[in-house]
């Protein structure tokens, strides 16, 4: 059961799937986030969004708990372990998932105040995900939406990988795949 339902979740973007069918939530998550993301056509931001509601998916699987007020720690999780990035930028990442996810925006201002204000770039050579511009004013990040994508596709790699031999994951995304894993499309 286990194996079944995270090969259906996990299944490559690229493999093509014909109606009627189920699919795997991040299987139609990611086929969407390369549709956005590839040919003459691009539509970026949206798939900025999907890669940023991608993450929170993950996050909860990886959790096992979708639990209220807890999306912001989810998150935080997910891209300090999978991402690699560290806590100031952890939670630029999660600005701009709120800015762009509850906004269709490019700024975020926290209960506490502070500003984030967002640029986002197309650089197939960008090296960073996040990055601020020398001279320029605090609390403004350059966010390289093709870095973005490898470090997703990474991370979802990564986290799948963890999962095969870790049966507390296991448990978590079987807990979360009941709710969250499976689409049936007629």
């Amino acid at each position: 059961m286990f194996s079944t339902d995270a090969d259906l979740f996990f299944l490559s973007p690229l493999t093509g799937l014909t109606t009627p069918n189920d699919f795997g939530v991040l299987y139609l998550l990611r086929r969407d986030i390369n549709l956005c993301m590839g040919g003459s056509c691009q539509a970026l931001w949206p798939a900025a969004m999907g890669m940023l509601a991608g993450v929170d998916l993950l996050a909860k699987f990886l959790e096992g708990s979708d639990a209220t007020g807890k999306v912001r720690d989810r998150f935080r999780s997910f891209v300090g372990r999978f991402f690699g990035l560290n806590p100031t930028d952890q939670e630029v990442l999660y600005q701009l998932r709120n800015a762009l996810l509850h906004s269709f925006g490019l700024y975020s201002k926290t209960p506490q105040g502070k500003v984030y204000r967002f640029f986002l770039t197309d650089d197939p050579a960008a090296v960073g995900l996040v990055s601020q511009k020398p001279g320029k004013p605090p609390g403004k990040y350059y966010i390289d939406l093709r870095a973005l994508h490898r470090e997703f596709e990474k991370a979802v790699e990564a986290y799948r990988t963890a999962l095969d031999s870790d049966s507390r994951l296991q448990a978590n995304f079987a807990a979360m795949f009941v709710n969250y894993g499976r689409i049936h499309i007629g």
